[in-house]
Formats: C-alpha cells, sequence, structure tokens
C-alpha cells in the first residue's frame, strides 16, 4: 500500500475523532466524498490523473488551512500543492480505487457516538 495511506483503525483514528470534535465534520464528510469519487472514477475510467480537492464552501476552505486537517490529508497520502502554479492539494493519480475506498472509510468509521447519521449530502468534489 501507498506509503502514509491510513487504514482502517490506524493513527488516522485518533486525528479524524479529535477533528470531528471543533465542527470539522462538514469538510471530512467531503474529503470522504472527494476519495469514493476519485475511486469510482478511476473504476470507470481505467484510467488515474491527479485529482485536485477544491473547497467551494467557506467551511471547507478554513478546513484545507487548518493545521490538524492538512495532518490528515498526509496521512491518507494526498499531497500539497507542488508548485506556484499549483493551489491545491490533490489525490495522487497513484492511489488505487482500493487505497481511496479504504481511506474513505478511515474517515466514514469515525462519527462520534451520538451524533447525527442522516446528514444531508456533502457537495461533490469537481473533477478536472
Amino acid at each position: 500500500p501507498q506509503q502514509g495511506l491510513a487504514e482502517v483503525g490506524g493513527p488516522c483514528w485518533i486525528l479524524c475523532h479529535l477533528l470531528v470534535s471543533p465542527g470539522l465534520a462538514g469538510p471530512l464528510r467531503w474529503l470522504q466524498n472527494c476519495l469514493r469519487r476519485a475511486a469510482e472514477d478511476r473504476e470507470e475510467d481505467g484510467v488515474s490523473h491527479p485529482v485536485p480537492l477544491v473547497p467551494l464552501t467557506e467551511e471547507n476552505e478554513d478546513a484545507m488551512e487548518d493545521r490538524r486537517f492538512r495532518n490528515l490529508l498526509r496521512q491518507l497520502g494526498l499531497r500539497p500543492p507542488a508548485s506556484e502554479q499549483e493551489s491545491f492539494w490533490r489525490i495522487p493519480a497513484a492511489l488505487t480505487p482500493q487505497q481511496l475506498r479504504r481511506a474513505a472509510a478511515s474517515i466514514a468509521h469515525r462519527d462520534p457516538p451520538g451524533s447525527p447519521q442522516n446528514l444531508p449530502e456533502p457537495p461533490r468534489c469537481p473533477q478536472d
């Protein structure tokens, strides 16, 4: 597996659990949706391209500036902007659909007890 990719129940669990506390549950759902969407697209197309994580809401933009959220992105195997030409974090082309689903699952299983389960679908992750 890709180095840094979180395994279900791995160190990501602690970080994800901490992120839900300060109100980052929405951005976590958005990230999870982006990872799943990228996995589906890679399976359908049979081709992998880097996918930018474009935060379209203020809540997601704020999360992308949060040090703990960026640490989570690194743990999941995502990469920061590589140069001045890139402004967004990216889901690398090297991550397989299976790795992306594992990363999404590592976020999915971290809802704190008593959190609402029927939350609205987060905005879709735009694709290039």
